[in-house]
């Protein structure tokens, strides 16, 4: 599958927030704040776009599709939400979000994530 668009962000109650995104028309968009504001603007090749599907699958970030849980008694905590589509089909795709809860694996694919995009900053 080729990635068509992809968006992380995460939060935390402590003021840390990162967000990447990718769409075609506009490249690589990367912002982190944790303390200072860090923000990069730049394209992706192909191959690079591959390694990133590479990073979904080896860490079954692709398995979180549909999680969607929100704990609402929870003041404080992690927000974060995800979406990846796919150029070849409207069918498959990544939509999954959580506060304070995610699915297994969440905490070791959002590392993989983010050393994957720490390149670029």
């Amino acid at each position: 599958m080729k990635i068509d668009t992809f968006s992380f962000r995460f939060g935390d109650t402590n003021g840390f927030m990162e967000w990447y995104r990718y769409n075609p028309a506009q490249g690589l968009w990367i912002d982190r704040f944790d303390g200072t504001m860090q923000a990069k603007r730049c394209q992706m090749t192909e191959e690079e776009l591959e390694e990133l599907e590479k990073v979904i699958r080896e860490n079954k970030i692709n398995e979180w599709n549909d999680f969607c849980k929100l704990d609402m008694c929870m003041c404080s905590g992690n927000s974060w939400t995800l979406h990846v589509t796919y150029k070849e089909s409207n069918d498959e795709y990544i939509h999954a979000m959580g506060h304070s809860e995610g699915p297994e694996g969440v905490e070791k694919g959002k590392a993989a994530l983010e050393a994957f995009f720490e390149k670029y900053l």
